[in-house]
């Protein structure tokens, strides 16, 4: 397990339109550093203009359709997907990165997009927010007051259609209160970053302390 040593985790956010997954995200990401976690969300790749507001490298990388199929190409996304005629994906260099400096990462991704990271990460944590109740989920949708009445039973079915998945994602946090939620994910975090799948390197850490020790005590 040594390769794994002081490298981040991945953890897949998954979750209905609605459900609040991406403020879930956000708060827990704004409690990160009190809670002494070095976690960031993962910035995804995309063919689509950059809207007002956004920053490349930050909102996502912005980059034209041919950059984007040589990356498919080069094997450098390790999940796209493509919508309304606009590829969206999380390039694999960048996350690598991430990981590798011992920073865990979020990726908020759909239920497809997060079978393809697992088949690549079979270690990544999943996470799937759901929503106290459909007529909840139905209420927020209507509240957001930016869809069309088509676009809202659009999503209300792909929702009914898509929460099954949950039942194997590792974690499902039911998202009453956004503070209460992002509090939950940021202990799923803190949890898997003590499992022994993550952390079992230290046990052979610890034991190499015991022969210095030894070593120590016949010189003196």
């Amino acid at each position: 397990m040594n390769d794994r040593k002081n490298r981040g985790i991945i953890i897949i956010v998954s979750g209905p339109s609605a459900s609040g997954k991406g403020t879930v995200v956000s708060r827990a990401l704004a409690k990160a550093d009190d809670a002494r976690l070095e976690v960031q969300l993962s910035v995804s790749m995309t063919t689509r203009g950059i809207g007002k507001g956004e920053v490349d490298g930050e909102t996502y990388f912005y980059v034209s359709k041919e950059d984007f199929e040589k990356n498919i190409a080069e094997n450098n996304l390790v999940e796209y997907n493509c919508y309304a005629g606009e590829y969206y994906g999380t390039p694999k260099d960048k996350l690598e990165g991430w990981l590798n400096a011992g920073s865990s990462v979020i990726l908020e991704i759909d239920v497809n997009g997060a079978k393809q990271v697992l088949e690549k990460y079979p270690e990544a944590v999943t996470v799937y927010i759901l929503p106290p109740s459909f007529q909840e989920l139905e209420y927020r949708l209507r509240s957001r007051g930016r869809d069309s009445e088509e676009k809202i039973r659009y999503r209300l079915a792909k929702g009914r259609d898509e929460i099954p998945e949950a039942h194997w994602y590792d974690y499902i946090l039911v998202n009453e209160i956004i503070e209460e939620s992002a509090d939950d994910l940021l202990c799923v975090i803190r949890a898997e970053q003590s499992s022994r799948r993550h952390i079992e390197y230290k046990i052979d850490e610890v034991l190499a302390t015991y022969g210095e020790e030894q070593e120590d005590q016949q010189n003196d």
